[in-house]
């Protein structure tokens, strides 16, 4: 498979996941006391530098279908940012768990507040911090370094060394017995 179709594929199943997850979860995924389960994604750019694309599209989606123009506009800027943050701290693993945190915490309440629809910036910053922190932090982080670690057990890896390098198919050879 050539590597731009494979980048692209995944890229397209992240949108496509973090779409799914705040569509079915929508009545917790919207409003100021919101658990967005979807941004636990927000940390595949740790080993993935494609889902940067699919979480920011997917983000797009879902608040262009259930929330407010200001939201599509700025809330996607705020999961792009994210997203390439997340990436560029990938040496760092959890210091990149920050940026969605600050960000999300700091633009969301403001969205609220300039489209009208609550005026409670503190409240809401302290809400949406606690939220982020739990499906960030103590859901998406776990399972993150757990998705990385299946995938480099299923052939997939990246190499975070000096060079970095796109994903490379390692062919397995065949595995050695230790009975």
């Amino acid at each position: 498979m050539k590597k731009s179709v494979f980048v692209l594929t995944r890229a397209a199943l992240v949108a496509a996941i973090y779409f799914a997850l705040a569509t079915a979860l929508k009545p917790v995924s919207f409003g100021a006391v919101q658990f967005r389960l979807s941004e636990a994604l927000v940390l595949l750019p740790l080993f993935m530098p494609e889902s940067i694309i699919g979480i920011t599209v997917g983000c797009f989606l879902s608040n262009f279908l259930y929330s407010t123009m200001y939201d599509v506009i700025f809330g996607t800027i705020a999961t792009c940012l994210a997203g390439v943050l997340t990436y560029l701290l990938r040496r760092h693993k959890l210091l990149a768990v920050l940026p969605p945190l600050i960000l999300n915490a700091l633009l969301v309440p403001v969205i609220w507040i300039v489209d009208g629809s609550d005026a409670a910036y503190f409240l809401n910053f302290g809400l949406i911090l606690a939220s982020e922190t739990l499906v960030v932090g103590v859901i998406g982080f776990p399972l993150t370094i757990l998705l990385e670690k299946a995938l480099r057990r299923a052939g997939l890896a990246i190499y975070t060394g000096k060079k970095d390098e796109v994903y490379v198919r390692i062919p397995r050879t065949a595995e050695k017995e230790d009975d």
